[in-house]
């Protein structure tokens, strides 16, 4: 049996502002799935596909939305923080971390629904681009928490936090 080829998504800017896209490798066509007249950006999909967390400013300040996978239903999930960005859906699609302004760059997480919204990185520098561990566990993220740029991740259940030590050469 054949394996379908993948639906990627993405942000094109062919309208004169940046929406969100998907392309069907397959058959080489694309689909917009936003259409407004704000910035839609980073889009991140669901575990099952079904859905898509992606940012917007369409609201003044960005924000992080989620839709179904073709573009419908379209709902804020964030509220607080001035600036929130970067969403990752966690491998069982039951949190969304992004991260949002609050000052500084702090790591957050929330619930699909919007509900049970929460800072795991809240005093501690500048952290960013969260993204979660395969088992969904822990989310590493970058920080300016030692006063230089560092690899750190935080464990959901208890909120600990630890820096990586190893070096990473390029």
């Amino acid at each position: 049996m054949a394996s379908e080829a993948p639906l990627i998504a993405l942000t094109l800017n062919t309208h004169g502002n940046p929406d969100i896209y998907t392309v069907d490798l397959k058959n080489n066509t694309r689909q917009r799935l936003t259409d407004s007249p704000g910035v839609d950006v980073s889009p991140s999909w669901s575990p099952d596909g079904t859905q898509m967390a992606f940012n917007s400013d369409r609201a003044g300040k960005p924000q992080v939305y989620v839709m179904n996978a073709d573009g419908s239903d379209v709902r804020r999930l964030t509220t607080e923080g001035g600036y929130n960005c970067s969403p990752d859906w966690s491998p069982n699609g039951e949190w969304i971390a992004y991260c949002s302004l609050r000052g500084k760059f702090d790591v957050c997480i929330i619930r699909p629904d919007g509900s049970e919204q929460r800072c795991l990185t809240e005093g501690y520098g500048n952290n960013e681009d969260p993204s979660f561990s395969p088992d969904g566990r822990h989310i590493v993220f970058t920080s300016s928490r030692s006063g230089r740029r560092g690899i750190y991740c935080v464990t959901l259940s208890s909120g600990k936090t630890r820096r990586f030590r190893a070096a990473l050469r390029m």
